[in-house]
């Protein structure tokens, strides 16, 4: 798939995302605050859902193996746009599908993370969609709607995505990803809740070699803060271990603060940054995130 190719399909899909937005962003969404819908509750029986995530991670510094933060005398950046869909197929089931979209860029030490947003294919950088797949979220129990688990299959699609025979850089693993999310979040007040996810990543090697298959086992923390029915500001810490064949391959602690605003009843705006504090052979990094929600 060329550059052309990609960007075409890239700005298609942003541009489809946004004509929802103008369309639905008139309707009601029931009597329900976007902010209602944390993640771990399901969309409403006929209700639909769509989000546009993006992610940009930079450094110019790793945590080698034994933990200590190393200059990396380069710039590595990769942006991660993921665009989602769900809908609820019942109040207890909601069914849902990705694809994710990463362009990468490594320059000087000097250099902007903004180049990565060129979304060239060459010697420094590479562009295209790497994964594609369905997902399935559902209230195990009945009764307990703030409790709920989520699978989902994403296949790798790009070919040669770590360009081992390629004059480009690393895009994404040579692998598939399932994903098993266990989500819960807890009302402490008016103002306050909390919210944590479990998650479990399966990575398949494409060719089922087993030294290219691992798992890893993030946990999320979020406390979320209510200011008004239209502003949420939380904060977030992430502890993620990753396993290989050989034991643990490496960890990081990230930390970091976002906020939720709803902009009309039914559409969402967040912004949000973290900072990888702590890790063990991993970039030592920042992310700028940014993502739109409409809920209909």
């Amino acid at each position: 798939m060329n550059k052309n190719m990609n960007k075409k399909i890239f700005l298609t899909l942003s541009l489809l995302l946004l004509l929802t937005l103008v369309v639905n962003g008139q309707e009601d969404v029931e009597e329900k605050s976007v902010q209602d819908y944390t993640p771990s509750v399901l969309m409403d029986k006929g209700q639909t859902e769509f989000k546009l995530y993006n992610s940009l991670f930079t450094q110019i510094e790793f945590f080698d193996t034994l933990g200590v933060r190393t200059n990396d005398v380069k710039r590595s950046s990769i942006l991660t746009s993921i665009v989602e869909y769900n809908h609820g197929v019942s109040n207890r089931v909601t069914l849902g599908g990705e694809m994710w979209f990463k362009s990468t860029y490594i320059g000087s030490e000097t250099s902007s993370a903004m180049n990565v947003l060129r979304f060239t294919n060459s010697s420094d950088s590479r562009t295209g969609i790497a994964l594609i797949g369905m997902k399935v979220r559902y209230y195990p129990v009945k009764k307990w709607e703030r409790f709920s688990i989520q699978t989902s299959i994403l296949l790798s699609v790009i070919s040669d995505p770590q360009s081992e025979k390629l004059d480009r850089p690393f895009i994404d693993n040579n692998r598939h990803l399932w994903r098993t999310k266990f989500l819960y979040d807890k009302k402490i007040s008016n103002k306050f809740q909390a919210f944590t996810q479990l998650s479990a990543w399966v990575s398949i090697d494409k060719n089922l070699e087993d030294e290219n298959t691992g798992i890893a086992t993030p946990f999320d923390l979020f406390i979320s803060y209510f200011p008004t029915k239209k502003i949420t500001i939380y904060l977030h810490n992430q502890f993620f271990l990753s396993i290989g064949t050989n034991g643990i391959s490496s960890y990081f602690l990230q930390e970091g603060l976002g906020i939720k605003y709803q902009l009309f009843r039914g559409v969402e705006l967040e912004t949000s940054y973290t900072s990888i504090i702590v890790g063990e052979n991993i970039g030592a990094g920042q992310t700028f995130n940014l993502a739109l929600r409409i809920i209909h």
